[in-house]
């Protein structure tokens, strides 16, 4: 069986583990605050706080902002669940949009239509690797989230996803580019919102509405240091195999999702949009050895809210069409044609 996804990890890993194992120092430490700089630098910013979770990542974001309850928060509808569910924690309240149906990003224009006297921050995801026009959010005079759990190494206009917002969010959970287990990261633009992050973070400051424990571990932060250092060569696996991807399925999908002009795509997934049942596709994917999947499930989040399909056609359009095919480094090269092979003579039956 050839999993949707898989991380990818080898004797590096294993090894910066047992080190951390025999220092005796597997709480947060030495490491973790390595691993925050070496991100940093990374991404060109001022500096970074590591979480245990990316969800957690979110909510110290938007406590940092200074979200008041009942004011609003505009994210899409076309994401996971979590960034509803951190909006909550805060009391805000969720101002869902559309996506573009191109690239699965936020739609500028339905933001625009939604912005009032009372957003308080938009989030905007860099969906699957794609990076979103960051640079348009920035004229609505709002902050800003990117969240880049899709999108380490993501560039745009020549700088590197994360660097554009006031405040960006990183996940390491197992199915990330670089992975930890669990885990996070938020990242600073400025020397300010920095220090207030830090102080956020210390699990007795009196600033926090509750007892989250939001430290990630040395042992987290090894494994993380050593994905960081492989990242370029990731980047370089995963949008080879787009190439060849690209090629196979060219003439038997509806649409391929297209990265910004400005923009460079990393392919965090692979996403392809059919006509057919795609519940039934996955069904005959799955017999031929291939797990084939829809990124957000099981609904959109204006499904849980209760809100009007019609109001987030693109979104809709997706759920109803759009899966997700293997694409990571691990994949081996028997795989990978395995995958061209079958796939996209199955998938034209539902073109």
């Amino acid at each position: 069986m050839i999993e949707h996804s898989r991380p990818t990890l080898g004797p590096r890993e294993r090894q910066a583990i047992l080190k951390t194992l025999a220092s005796n120092y597997i709480a947060e430490g030495p490491e973790v605050h390595c691993f925050e700089n070496e991100v940093a630098a990374y991404l060109g910013s001022p500096g970074a706080v590591a979480t245990s979770t990316g969800t957690l990542g979110l909510h110290l974001a938007l406590l940092c902002l200074d979200i008041k309850p009942g004011a609003e928060i505009i994210i899409p509808s076309y994401t996971c669940r979590s960034v509803l569910n951190v909006v909550s924690y805060c009391r805000a309240k969720p101002v869902l949009c559309d996506v573009d149906i191109e690239n699965y990003n936020l739609s500028f224009a339905d933001v625009k239509k939604k912005l009032t006297a009372r957003t308080q921050a938009i989030i905007v995801p860099h969906m699957f690797g794609c990076p979103a026009p960051i640079d348009q959010f920035k004229t609505l005079g709002v902050p800003l989230i990117e969240d880049c759990a899709h999108a380490l190494g993501t560039e745009y206009k020549g700088r590197k996803a994360g660097c554009w917002g006031d405040l960006a969010l990183l996940s390491f959970e197992g199915t990330k580019y670089i992975v930890t287990g669990e885990g996070g990261m938020v990242l600073a633009n400025s020397a300010r919102m920095l220090k207030r992050l830090r102080k956020l973070k210390e699990r007795d400051s009196p600033d926090l509405p509750a007892k989250y424990t939001y430290r990630m571990t040395d042992l987290q932060a090894a494994v993380g240091r050593v994905q960081l250092s492989r990242l370029e060569d990731f980047i370089k696996k995963r949008r080879s195999i787009a190439r060849v991807y690209d090629k196979a399925f060219a003439s038997v999908t509806e649409r391929h999702p297209l990265a910004h002009i400005d923009g460079r795509h990393i392919y965090q997934r692979y996403m392809v949009q059919v006509r057919g049942n795609i519940r039934k596709l996955m069904e005959d994917c799955l017999r031929q050895g291939i797990k084939v999947k829809q990124p957000v499930k099981p609904y959109p989040l204006h499904r849980y809210l209760g809100l009007a399909g019609g109001l987030f056609p693109n979104t809709e359009r997706i759920m109803r069409s759009a899966v997700s095919i293997p694409i990571y480094p691990s994949l081996t090269k028997k795989e990978i044609m395995h995958i061209t092979q079958i796939l996209p003579p199955l998938f034209k039956r539902y073109a």
